[in-house]
């Protein structure tokens, strides 16, 4: 944001100077003027008084810028004397004395005020309006992050959301196949639990328990675990081979040993791992993983079921 102090002491500080100048060209006008008119005057005495001499070095007496100088050029002499000289002069000098330096030199600091003003003031209002653009963009892009955040990321866990982890099982199995690597994922899903009045935000609590849960159990770059429905998860496993029932037999361990309001979480587990073939896509995969799930729900949840492919070479097993 602009600083309010901080601009009135930048415009307290310009109105100084803007006046100072003003100031210095006045005088350098004024000076100037009042020089030419007396240099005018010089050189009217001149005129008024050389029929005067004789001996007169006209070269000097035309360079002549004061009054002083022009009498050191003709006296004294016979013809001259000095009170003569300067009750000639005076008079001419006098007439020559007018109020048109003053008049335009006030004319001319007074323009250059108003137009140092004018441009001073443009230029704050130029830096002004930089800092404002700059600060709505700095505010625009900090919009795009959040909202490019909450397009991506679930908005209770901070995981991967549905959408962005249906491409992302999309990308992984083409590099599944590309790579020539298994990839196995997981569906997880919170078991219900039959409460005769259920605390509030209960279903939060269990949703977020898990999900921290799910986020400590990867650790690999490759790994990801999205929220993909209210009490569902997926755990994507790039390079993982059939030992993954060993990690969801873990997880579903330590979900029993979290407790909310009196009540132990359990979850049910479907994997499926898959080796690199033509039916190693995002559909076929995310079917048979549903479907393992499913078997582990009818079978009475709290529990792990898997289906998963003979590695056609070395297997890649996880090592989480």
């Amino acid at each position: 944001m602009i600083n309010t102090k901080e601009s009135d002491n930048k415009s307290r500080i310009q109105t100084i100077v803007i006046l100072m100048i003003s100031l210095l060209v006045f005088a350098a006008i004024f000076v100037g003027i009042r020089s030419y008119e007396e240099r005018v005057a010089v050189q009217a005495v001149r005129l008024a008084v050389e029929h005067r001499v004789d001996e007169v070095d006209y070269e000097l007496a035309g360079q002549a810028k004061n009054i002083n100088a022009l009498w050191a050029v003709y006296g004294p002499q016979s013809e001259l004397t000095q009170d003569e000289f300067f009750s000639l002069a005076d008079p001419i000098v006098e007439s020559h004395h007018t109020f048109l330096p003053l008049f335009i030199s006030l004319m001319g600091g007074g323009l250059t005020f108003v137009l140092l003003g004018m441009a001073m003031n443009m230029s704050g209002r130029t830096r002004e309006f930089h800092k404002t653009i700059e600060y709505k963009d700095m505010e625009l892009q900090l919009s795009q992050q959040k909202l490019a955040s909450v397009a991506i990321l679930d908005e209770l866990t901070g995981l991967t959301n549905q959408r962005h982890f249906q491409q992302l099982l999309d990308t992984e199995c083409r590099r599944a196949v590309r790579e020539f690597s298994p990839l196995t994922l997981l569906l997880i899903e919170v078991d219900p639990k039959e409460l005769d009045q259920q605390p509030e935000g209960f279903a939060e609590q269990q949703v977020c328990q898990i999900a921290e849960l799910l986020k400590k159990a990867i650790s690999r770059p490759g790994d990801l675990v999205a929220r993909i429905g209210e009490q569902r998860f997926a755990l994507l496993l790039p390079a993982t081979n059939e030992q993954s029932p060993v990690l969801a037999e873990r997880l579903c361990q330590q979900a029993r040993e979290i407790e909310i309001s009196g009540k132990q979480l359990s979850i049910s587990i479907g994997i499926c791992t898959m080796q690199p073939s033509a039916l190693l896509t995002a559909e076929y995969i995310s079917e048979q993983t549903l479907g393992a799930l499913n078997q582990a729900i009818a079978s009475g949840r709290d529990q792990v079921c898997a289906q998963a492919e003979g590695p056609l070479e070395i297997p890649v097993t996880y090592s989480g």
